[in-house]
This record gives C-alpha cells, structure tokens and sequence, in this order.
C-alpha cells in the first residue's frame, strides 16, 4: 500500500511539474505594481533524416551497398564519425542534419569513392530517403 501511495505521488509530481513555463518580472518603475506574465517555453526537437548509399559502377550500373562489408560518415561541422546499420549494409538511421563526408570500407580487391553529401531536406527524395551515390572500383 505504502509502494502505491509513493508511486501515485511521484506521477502527480511528474504531471504538474512537466509542463515548462517561465515567469518573467519587468520592473519599470519602482513605485509601480509589479506587473507577471507567463510564458511558455516551446521545446524545439532536431530534424533527422535517413541516409541510403547508392554503389554505382563506372558505367553506371547500379550493385547493392552490401557488395562492401561497410560504410561510414563523418560530420564536417563538427568531425562527428558515424557508422552505417549493423543490420541494414549501406543506411544510416537519424543523421542529423549537416555536410558529410561518406566513405566505404574497402574489400580485398574492390573499393567505392568517397562523397560529400549535405544532409538537408532539400535533399530527401519522395520516399524519404537521402541517397549518397558512391563510384565502385574493382582490380
């Protein structure tokens, strides 16, 4: 019973003090009344998107990003590394928005170009996705 009570506290703590308001005071006159006003802080979230590496050959046939055993990104803002899906070769889930260099990671005897692609919404197809087109290389 005591867990319950406890437990019932703290959700009703967590909704009444979730809400983000700011309380601002403007004194201009210091024989006037203090005049309040509320305002409310809007919370800002990040935009990210979904990034998809197109391996393309020198005659422009598109192979599967898998050929290569990996790939990876570097921010060039802020020199953040990024590694593409341990499930899904070639993607890269919720890059923020920024200028990235892509890189492949080279096989025995095969490689891929790097590129610099900017992660922007402008950039986003119809499907949702941002392609980085890299240019295979084979010995």
């Amino acid at each position: 019973m005591k867990n319950l009570k406890i437990t019932a506290l703290l959700i009703v703590s967590s909704i009444l003090f979730s809400c983000e308001k700011e309380e601002i005071i403007t004194i201009d006159n210091p024989d006037a009344k203090v005049s309040k006003t509320d305002e409310t802080t809007a919370r800002t979230t990040e935009v990210r998107f979904d990034v998809y590496i197109k391996l393309v050959t020198q005659s422009g046939q598109e192979i599967p990003a898998s050929t290569l055993p990996g790939y990876g990104a570097t921010n060039l803002d802020t020199g953040v590394f990024y590694y593409d899906s341990p499930y899904e070769t070639g993607l890269f889930e919720s890059l923020p928005v920024g200028t990235y260099r892509f890189i492949a990671r080279d096989g025995y005897f095969d490689g891929a170009s790097s590129a610099i692609v900017e992660v922007i919404p402008e950039n986003e197809s119809p499907e949702g996705w941002i392609y980085a087109t890299l240019h295979y290389w084979s010995e």
